[in-house]
């Protein structure tokens, strides 16, 4: 799996901030951002439109992106939050954290299930998806753009977890190794069809015929003799 590639994104510089200037630059068709570190703060506006392509370029998983300011100096920064107003579709905000090369970074990336559990596919089962992002610590320069996981092995009842992923050089998963992932659960479909097959089975046992055999009367009249 290739690393993945830092995205170059122009940003403007501002000095001055708060709501009413946000409200401002949204008007504009621009974002307001931030990017922060250790002993840095900077105040960005980001160009919408070129955002939003941008994001559907790397099939919506930007992470590592290197911020290049009007001035022509860069940083390299994760994105860190999103800020969208969901009725309007509206990007409200941006925060970018910065990233120093050759430093260890922790941060989430998009895991995409590939294959057909056997389970989904020959016993009616569904997936229950527990972790759509997962966290690895590692440098910027290994830092992966996303995660494969096959699940065509997984039964009904079965789990995958963390320690099931993927081994990348370089890259460590941060969370628990007996987490769960995904599992394949019964559905309320497969259980009815299975009940279904029960109840034929109990139907299809043998009957006991009736004996018409006669038993004899014990009770016999004995002829008296006169």
């Amino acid at each position: 799996m290739s690393n993945i590639t830092e995205t170059i994104l122009k940003v403007d510089s501002r000095e001055k901030h708060g709501t009413s200037l946000s409200k401002k630059l949204r008007s504009q068709g621009r974002i307001p951002a931030v990017f922060y570190g250790k002993d840095i703060l900077k105040h960005y506006s980001v160009d919408d439109s070129k955002f939003r392509a941008l994001m559907r370029s790397s099939g919506g998983t930007l992470s590592l992106i290197e911020l290049e300011e009007d001035s022509g100096d860069k940083e390299l920064a994760l994105l860190k939050d999103i800020q969208i107003d969901s009725v309007k579709d509206n990007i409200l905000h941006l925060d970018f954290v910065q990233v120093t090369r050759g430093q260890t970074l922790e941060t989430k990336i998009p895991l995409e299930l590939v294959g057909e559990s056997i389970g989904v596919k020959s016993m009616g089962g569904i997936l229950e998806f527990h972790q759509s992002e997962i966290l690895v610590r590692c440098r910027p320069s290994q830092l992966p753009k996303g995660l494969e996981l096959d699940i065509s092995g997984l039964d009904l009842g079965d789990s995958l977890q963390i320690r099931d992923l993927p081994v990348i050089e370089g890259v460590e998963y941060v969370a628990d190794p007996e987490g769960n992932v995904v599992t394949c659960v019964s559905s309320a479909s497969g259980r009815a069809g299975a009940e279904d097959e029960a109840d034929e089975g109990s139907s299809e046992e043998p009957s006991t015929e009736d004996d018409d055999s006669v038993t004899p009367d014990s009770d016999s009249n004995d002829e008296g003799s006169e």
